[in-house]
């Protein structure tokens, strides 16, 4: 996968876009600055779009940017991790990221977490929400470099 290119951001002017072309030519970008992500399948008016959404929150679809130049739609995005996830939440008029660790259950607590259609079976961890940190729209990158996931990209103007 080709990853070291960077484009202008259409929500903040800035060269913070990363754009990775896989070997099958799909083409995703994520802004660093403020977690909008997209790719070539998400065409404006696609015939898959609905099926995506489907499976997406309604603050992330309510928040959803038209990009009328790629002609394609941007998504906040959300991420799992083995340290933790990054989400969105809120409303579409105050939202923030979040950052929830994944913690181990205790032996004695699994009872509590049974694995859904597994007989007898428990999880060992779980996303500790009432732990999570949250972070301004534009801290992305905070948040990301929070997980270690984040490189840094060289911003312009």
């Amino acid at each position: 996968m080709k990853s070291e290119q960077t484009e202008i951001s259409p929500f903040t002017g800035k060269k913070s876009v990363i754009l990775e072309i896989t070997p099958t030519g799909l083409e995703t970008r994520i802004c660093m600055d403020t977690g909008y992500t997209t790719n070539s399948n998400y065409k404006i008016d696609g015939e898959n779009i609905d099926e995506i959404e489907s499976s997406t929150s309604k603050l992330i679809k309510e928040l959803r940017f038209t990009d009328v130049l790629l002609k394609q739609y941007w998504y906040l995005t959300t991420a799992m991790f083995s340290t933790g996830m990054i989400y969105p939440e809120g409303t579409p008029e105050e939202w923030s990221w979040v950052y929830a660790p994944i913690v181990d259950i205790a032996e004695k607590n699994s009872k509590n977490f049974p694995v859904p259609g597994k007989e007898g079976e428990y999880y060992t961890t779980r996303i500790a929400t009432e732990v999570a940190e949250y972070y301004k729209p534009l801290e992305f990158e905070n948040v990301c470099k929070r997980v270690g996931m984040a490189k840094p990209v060289k911003k312009t103007i």
